[in-house]
């Protein structure tokens, strides 16, 4: 059952639209960048808030009127790329057959790539970027997951093109070397002009995994905690609308709501090894760390609990998720 939650937390295809569609948001006019069945992603110049909803209206040729959708910004920030510009998330509510025949419309006119196939791992932000290859072309490393890369360059890459992507983790003499496709490319900047590509990896994927151990581990690479804050807010709704099938759980002196969190947790650790290995780096951090017989005395010598503690944000009692380790799995 918590497999089966944790696997349903990645869903949806992203599509990068390409040129950007025009838009209206409420009263703010944007231009959308990237869409999905759920949600999309645009641009603008003026600043929007968190949880801010209103219609997005949006202009699609060839049809008459406006596709409009309701929406909520669930994230925005400032546009790294251009100044005085700001670029936010939203969680898209329309009918099913709405979207379809959007992402159809658009993909018959040739407008949206897909960015990515459906996620099995987490992502990590490379920071600085990692010098690599792609082929014989000098690119840079911005992102990495055990399935996909994202990379900058000089050069344009077709999608589709296939590539060998070779680069050398910090202290190692052995280059890192994995085939690769592009899945969708895109304008970075335009002063100077530089690329953006998506790329996926074919095979290899448990020495991808080591080589973003290895980049944690020398601070170069840190989890995506944008996606990972939207992915506990899926498993928080999930565990509230569950609870009512697990009253007997709150006769072993567990909340419900919070077993099924704890559960979930661990089996999204369980299928994502990598991301698996950030949480217990962290927690022999924590077993190490004296104060840790303090604040977590229930759980202080246990790496699996300490793990779930910290993806949580320590936002549950240690005594409660070393009760739900003792309990039996449903």
């Amino acid at each position: 059952m918590y497999e089966a939650a944790a696997r349903s937390l990645r869903t949806n295809e992203r599509f990068l639209i390409n040129p950007p569609l025009p838009a209206q948001f409420g009263s703010v006019v944007v231009s959308v960048c990237d869409i999905s069945a759920k949600g999309a992603r645009f641009k603008h110049t003026t600043s929007l808030e968190m949880g801010h909803k209103a219609v997005l209206r949006l202009v699609i040729d060839g049809r008459p009127s406006h596709i409009r959708l309701e929406a909520v910004v669930v994230w925005t920030e400032e546009d790294s790329t251009n100044t005085n510009k700001f670029i936010s998330g939203v969680r898209t509510y329309s009918a099913p057959e709405t979207m379809q025949t959007l992402l159809r419309t658009l993909q018959a006119s040739g407008r949206i790539t897909r960015i990515e196939e459906l996620r099995s791992s987490d992502r990590f932000y490379v920071k600085p970027t990692l010098e690599a290859r792609w082929n014989e072309q000098r690119v840079s490393i911005e992102d990495l997951c055990a399935h996909g890369a994202r990379i900058g360059g000089a050069s344009k890459l077709d999608a589709g093109a296939a590539g060998l992507l070779q680069f050398l983790l910090p202290a190692e003499t052995d280059a890192v070397a994995v085939k690769t496709q592009v899945v969708w490319s895109s304008v970075k900047s335009v002063d100077p002009v530089k690329h953006r590509a998506g790329l996926a990896i074919a095979g290899k994927s448990d020495q991808v995994r080591l080589a973003i151990g290895h980049l944690c581990e020398s601070g170069r690479a840190e989890i995506d905690t944008r996606s990972l804050g939207l992915k506990l807010k899926i498993i928080r709704a999930r565990a509230r609308q569950m609870a009512p099938s697990y009253r007997d759980i709150d006769e072993a002196g567990v909340p419900a709501e919070q077993y099924i969190l704890i559960q979930c947790v661990r089996e999204e650790l369980k299928m994502n090894p990598e991301e698996a290995m950030h949480w217990y780096r962290c927690a022999r951090l924590l077993i190490k760390d004296p104060a840790t017989r303090t604040t977590a005395p229930a759980i202080a010598d246990h790496p699996d609990a300490l793990a779930v503690w910290e993806y949580l944000d320590r936002s549950i009692d240690p005594s409660i998720i070393g009760r739900t380790f003792q309990l039996p799995a449903r």
